[in-house]
């Protein structure tokens, strides 16, 4: 049995430890260079003020103009996907709408389910239906005033443009700004936006980074499922790998080791010793990255359903019950329908991220949300279940916390609530908006210490002490990486004296 343990353990790391490596080398790199994308301040600098004045169609109006065989596709990253409609002229509930200034002209943008959105413009009801190459290039010149963008193609999807976050805006209109920091964009051909950005320190970092240790190359990330596939049978062979090292370890460390001669052996001897020390870390590492898959979807998604989002809305999503054109505060670049307590409401926000609610009907004055109306209101989420804790968080914690406060991706104050139900499922509410902002059960909660917590070390009380953080991080990164490098050595000296032996054995 220890013979086979320690056969199992030296092909499984001749045949990982690369992997292992080019782990902990790439996790220095994504500690301080970010995949690209377009964040939400920098979509925000770069909007257009909004300007509904020469509006003539209201959402409502808007709204019966489109059809069902308006969202009719819905975006891969290697083609566009017919959906398939009963009746395409059929009328069409939309899901969500906002408010956009695009081409210089006021539009409403809906979304319905899994399909690719649809643009309506305000002031005449046109549709946009597909961007073109030339609608882009305004669009593109418009997100940096004064610049001629160069026209690079258009794709389905390529490095940069993979994840299935731009599926709804395939394919992408590719640009270069030709500027120093060598700046690229992509624009939306649903809805002529500009929907990622990135520059060439980005792009060349990111080989070394997110594309090494999500094994992310493009050409096997195009197709989810394959790749995920993938990422799921290296990271749990190599949970296995370090398993198998762990058990060795104990194994020799319980019986007197004779003294080491040999270089190999002295290898042998170290890798033993960073194992000793980072084995365990290296272990919870890997382990936590294959619960970043969600193997077998075992943990569930934290969106709100419709029918949660609607208790604190006081009803289904209803563009129809916009019967006004929009009247925003000056200053905002950004507005989507909302709905709470019954109204209907526009979220208006600024450029610098901040969010106000906004009556869509002047004769109706707004009854913003409170603590104590959202306190009255939350018992309807889990109507079964009683309420065992409400509390205000006014700071981020473990189960509430963003990495990048700045962008506003997660607002605070928020209301927690706490039910008693078979799951333990908590709550998060927006105290400004009143909206539902995630459920959580107690099985994301476990979720978020395998993955989360082991992974990316994101404590709170360690992550908000940076850089401590950093330097607790690197230190185990730098130990992991010395574990798997010893490991690629002495695996490719172990394999050079395996093939070497018939040579020798052969030799006059």
């Amino acid at each position: 049995m220890k013979r086979q343990l320690h056969l199992l353990h030296r092909w499984l790391g001749i045949g990982l430890c690369l992997f292992f490596a080019a782990w902990f080398c790439s996790g220095f790199f994504m500690m301080y260079v970010e995949y690209p994308q377009l964040t939400r301040p920098e979509r925000l600098a770069a909007a257009a003020e909004l300007d509904f004045s020469a509006a003539r169609f209201t959402p409502r109006g808007a709204t019966r103009a489109l059809v069902a065989g308006d969202f009719a596709e819905r975006g891969t990253p290697t083609r566009n996907v017919p959906l398939a409609l009963p009746d395409p002229a059929a009328p069409v509930q939309p899901d969500g709408v906002r408010l956009a200034q695009i081409l210089g002209r006021p539009a409403y943008v809906f979304t319905s389910g899994p399909a690719q959105p649809a643009v309506v413009f305000a002031h005449n009801g046109e549709k946009l239906g597909r961007a073109t190459a030339e609608q882009a290039a305004a669009a593109a010149r418009a997100f940096r005033p004064g610049t001629q963008p160069r026209f690079l193609g258009t794709i389905q999807s390529d490095q940069w443009a993979v994840s299935s976050a731009l599926n709804a805006h395939r394919p992408l209109h590719h640009f270069a700004y030709d500027d120093p920091a060598g700046t690229e964009v992509y624009v939306s051909s649903s809805t002529a936006e500009v929907v990622r950005d990135s520059t060439r320190r980005e792009r060349v970092l990111n080989y070394f980074g997110a594309v090494t240790h999500y094994l992310y190359p493009h050409v096997l990330r195009q197709y989810p499922d394959a790749w995920a596939w993938g990422v799921d049978i290296v990271a749990a062979t190599g949970c296995v790998l370090a398993l198998s090292g762990l058990w060795v370890g104990v194994l020799r460390a319980r019986r007197r080791v004779p003294e080491t001669r040999t270089i190999q052996q002295r290898l042998v001897r170290w890798h033993y010793v960073t194992g000793a020390v980072f084995g365990v870390v290296t272990l919870t590492w890997v382990f936590s990255g294959w619960m970043s898959m969600n193997p077998g979807q075992l943990n569930p998604p934290r969106a709100p359903t419709a029918t949660e989002t609607a208790v604190l809305a006081g009803t289904r999503f209803d563009a129809v019950a916009f019967t006004a054109l929009p009247v925003l505060p000056a200053g905002t670049v950004e507005a989507a329908l909302h709905h709470y307590d019954g109204q209907p409401l526009y979220r208006a926000t600024r450029r610098d991220g901040t969010t106000t609610l906004v009556a869509a009907r002047a004769d109706a004055p707004l009854r913003p949300p409170t603590v104590a109306a959202l306190l009255a209101r939350a018992p309807e989420l889990r109507p079964e279940a009683r309420v065992v804790e409400s509390k205000v968080l006014a700071e981020y914690d473990d189960y509430y916390y963003s990495r990048h406060p700045e962008t506003g991706t997660r607002p605070l104050p928020v209301l927690r609530v706490r039910f008693a139900d078979a799951e333990a499922t908590w709550f998060h509410l927006d105290i400004a908006t009143g909206q539902v902002l995630d459920r959580s059960t107690r099985t994301n909660r476990v979720f978020r210490w395998l993955y989360n917590g082991l992974h990316s070390f994101d404590w709170w009380w360690l992550w908000s002490r940076r850089p401590l953080w950093d330097v607790v991080v690197i230190a185990f990164c730098a130990g992991g990486l010395s574990l798997s490098v010893l490991g690629v050595v002495v695996g490719v000296r172990r394999l050079r004296a395996e093939f070497s032996r018939p040579q020798s054995s052969s030799s006059p």
